[in-house]
């Protein structure tokens, strides 16, 4: 019952001193009675008998490679969906495939094996993180702020001052922060207003007590006379990177709206995906029964998982290779798609997020400046001068902000107003966006939840793993080719050793060498003529003289001319002015006259100069 194999339960027994025979009774009745009546489980044996007409004709069930992608109902399909548009668009039977092909890949008509069940390994299990804990020492503390204060090289009054007007100055995010950072704790905060109280007794002990500080404390001194200082160091950390910020999203949402303009608007993904469909009904089902209308988008990554029956063909090759048989065109359908791979980081929820985060920190640093700015107002009407003026000369003449263009608004109230416009432009962008993204989940009968980095990020991957099998084929093409080429150089030199040989036989036969003496003749004629009356003697003759006087026989005079061409072969090579005149057969001829004597015996004649005499004595016949 606990899924334990028989084996190790008997030895569990037998090790334990117990009968391992037990386990081969019948659960259902009592030991005892087993044990009397010896009855033992006994096994079925399977009844032997001649097998029916209809065993014998049973055939082995086809199996088919599956395709597991989740189909998309076709209630669901919508007129204006991707689904609707390709439905019946591509028909499998006027593809140009091989068929015979596409069944080996996909379709066995053999037994299945037995599939091993896999041992799925256990959960590992972490123990708890440990937060860490920060300890904050008041000596390291002070020495951190003086480091950060050194760099500044600026009085603490300065920028104290500063903070209060919320002028930012030529501080960026990070120093102001780490001036946000030293702000005097309330503890801090008595325990220097203690100290400054306790050495007030008269101006000069004051200074001293002053001194006597460091310089983190000092800059936490002057820091404790400004209102709300750290709401107003808010309120100038996101001045400062809010145009920074705003830029990087509303850049995020343009890349996600093209994107989503784009997989909505190409034709040729869209003939791939039906391309697609069609290829997966067809080894599913042959191409007909129960097909599927769509297919959700994570099939196009199992395209690179599913193998042929070969175990190397995955289905996306063969879809390569169906597409480069049919519509090239459809392999370059990255073309149409250029700003998808830059979409597939894009998280519109988180976008939607950060636009809900700046419009908050817009309106907290709208209320912080407008209550500032009722203040200020309040003391400039007493003085009887603008907000601006009196800015300037809390700023003894240093503040250079004129942003404002209006006098009675302060910098940090201008730039709140014109957040909040900049802010209202980027969320509409967002909600057109939003919808736009929706309008492509419905598109492709996907789910309304669906996350749109793992939309594009689906995208991507399956773009990533179509071109490695393009480029795959390309390379297996090329090596194809390469192949051929050096089979035809194979089969063009067999060819060209065949026809040598073949010549080389035709010679021996006597086909060659006529012709060739008769070469030779024309070349020699002016030594061999002794009168006008007398026939030209050929090479073929003297090879054919020299061949008849190794066997013995008698030069006639029908043949005297075949004397003299021996004899003025033989003069020739006795001057050795050089080799004999005309090619192979008057060396044939020269070598057979350097003989001593007529009736020397030597082997028959043979090769190329047998071929001329046999050549010669048929011509004089």
């Amino acid at each position: 019952k606990m899924g334990l194999p028989m084996g190790a339960v008997q030895n569990a027994l037998l090790r334990d001193g117990k009968d391992p025979t037990i386990m081969d009774l019948d659960p259902e009745k009592s030991v005892e009675f087993q044990r009397n009546s010896g009855g033992k489980k006994k096994k079925k044996g399977k009844k032997k008998g001649k097998k029916t007409k209809v065993e014998k004709e049973k055939k082995l069930k086809v199996r088919r490679k599956k395709l597991f992608w989740n189909p998309i109902d076709e209630g669901k399909i919508k007129k204006h969906s991707i689904w609707y548009k390709v439905k019946g668009a591509v028909d499998m039977g006027k593809l140009k495939y091989d068929a015979s092909e596409f069944d080996s890949l996909f379709t066995d008509a053999s037994n299945p094996a037995d599939k091993k069940k896999k041992v799925g390994a256990g959960d590992s299990s972490s123990g708890p993180k440990q937060k860490k804990s920060t300890q904050v020492i008041d000596g390291k503390r002070g020495m951190n702020g003086g480091i950060i204060l050194a760099r500044l090289k600026m009085e603490y009054s300065v920028i104290a001052n500063m903070v209060d007007n919320m002028d930012s100055g030529k501080f960026d995010a990070t120093q102001l922060r780490a001036l946000q950072e030293f702000l005097p704790t309330d503890e801090e905060r008595q325990g220097l207003d203690s100290y400054i109280k306790s050495a007030s007794t008269s101006d000069e002990k004051k200074k001293e007590a002053m001194d006597d500080l460091c310089a983190c404390e000092k800059y936490m001194v002057a820091m404790m006379v400004v209102s709300e200082s750290a709401s107003k160091f808010d309120c100038m950390l996101f001045q400062s990177q809010f145009e920074c910020s705003l830029k990087e999203i509303v850049d995020e949402i343009i890349k996600l709206s093209n994107a989503c303009k784009e997989v909505r608007t190409s034709s040729r993904l869209q003939k791939l995906m039906a391309v697609i469909l069609t290829l997966g009904n067809h080894i599913n089902t042959g191409g007909t029964g129960n097909l599927a209308s769509g297919f959700s988008l994570d099939a196009l990554l199992k395209l690179d998982e599913a193998k042929a029956f070969d175990k190397k063909t995955s289905v996306l090759q063969y879809l390569v290779k169906l597409l480069k048989q049919n519509d090239e065109s459809l392999i370059q359908f990255k073309e149409e798609l250029p700003t998808v791979a830059e979409a597939g980081s894009v998280m519109l929820d988180s976008l939607s997020a950060d636009m809900k985060q700046m419009k908050e920190e817009v309106e907290k640093v709208k209320k912080t400046a407008e209550k500032e700015g009722n203040r200020l107002r309040r003391e400039a009407k007493e003085k009887n001068i603008s907000v601006a003026e009196l800015i300037a000369e809390k700023a003894d003449g240093s503040n250079n902000n004129d942003q404002t263009d209006y006098k009675d608004k302060t910098p940090m109230e201008v730039f709140s107003l014109n957040a909040e416009v900049e802010m209202n432009k980027a969320l509409t962008k967002t909600d057109d966006v939003k919808d736009s993204y929706g309008e492509v989940l419905e598109y492709f009968g996907e789910d309304e939840k669906m996350p749109s980095n793992e939309f594009f990020g689906t995208i991507n991957k399956f773009i990533a793993n179509f071109y490695a099998a393009v480029e795959f084929a390309d390379k297996m093409e090329a090596q194809k080719l390469k192949e051929e080429k050096r089979a035809a150089a194979l089969q063009a030199k067999h060819e060209k050793k065949l026809a040598a040989k073949k010549a080389r036989e035709d010679a021996m036969a006597g086909g060659a060498s006529e012709k060739s003496a008769m070469a030779a003749s024309d070349a020699l004629s002016a030594d061999f003529t002794e009168g006008g009356d007398r026939p030209k003697p050929t090479l073929a003759a003297a090879a054919a003289a020299a061949s008849l006087k190794r066997r013995g026989s008698k030069v006639d005079a029908k043949n005297g001319f075949i004397a003299a061409a021996v004899a003025a072969t033989k003069k020739k090579a006795e001057e050795k002015n050089g080799p004999p005149l005309g090619g192979i057969a008057a060396m044939a001829a020269s070598a057979a006259a350097r003989k001593k004597s007529v009736n020397d015996i030597g082997p028959p004649a043979g090769g190329i100069a047998a071929a001329a005499a046999a050549a010669a004595r048929k011509k004089s016949d």
